[in-house]
């Protein structure tokens, strides 16, 4: 089984299991459980928060590093919208959760450029409907940000310029594999906010 059907089965198991009780509750949790899901396929040891230089200021992490015939380098985001009977918590800030992981993305993509990884992927994982609805047009560019369904993520984005911006410079991601984004799950289960995934691969 390949790394990324490994990856997509985890997550399938992930949203399953969160759409019928509080299994996993935070990006930790989740971490743990993608982990444990590739060395048991894989029979291989996993580095978690793995540093590639320590020495720097600005030093650059990836959620999980697995070093076997190829380097891989695993991105994590795991967002939550708060359900009335459920320990959800509301994390909102859904604008700065997409640039954010936008970032996430540019970061394995600069890691691979410095061969410090062969390659990369990226996780979304949420129960928050507006992460996938589609966004207004406002005074702003983060409709450009938008995270729905099909939309493009092969290309370069603008410089943000909402005032709450977690980073100012323009992001391109041209280079990833990954043509759009498409979400995995239904709109079913318990929850109101049902969870859903898509993966990017860098």
């Amino acid at each position: 089984m390949t790394y990324l059907n490994i990856i997509k089965k985890s997550c399938d198991k992930i949203i399953i299991q969160n759409n019928n009780e509080e299994k996993y509750l935070n990006e930790k949790s989740v971490q743990m459980k993608l982990a444990i899901d590739i060395w048991k396929e894989k029979n291989i040891e996993l580095e978690l928060e793995k540093c590639f230089n320590y020495k720097s200021i600005d030093k650059t992490y990836t959620d999980i590093f697995i070093k076997d015939y190829i380097k891989i380098g695993i991105e994590i985001k795991f967002k939550t919208r708060k359900v009335e009977g459920h320990k959800y918590i509301n994390q909102g800030a859904q604008t700065n959760g997409k640039l954010n992981s936008l970032i996430d993305i540019k970061r394995l993509l600069d890691l691979k450029k410095k061969k410090e990884i062969d390659s990369g992927y990226f996780i979304f994982i949420s129960n928050d409907y507006l992460y996938w609805k589609k966004s207004r047009i406002g005074k702003t560019n983060s409709h450009q940000y938008s995270f729905e369904n099909e939309k493009k993520l092969k290309t370069k984005f603008e410089e943000p310029n909402w005032s709450s911006r977690t980073y100012s410079d323009e992001i391109d991601l041209t280079e990833i594999k990954t043509e759009k984004i498409l979400w995995n799950g239904k709109n079913n289960g318990v929850n109101k906010n049902s969870f859903r995934y898509f993966v990017v691969e860098v």
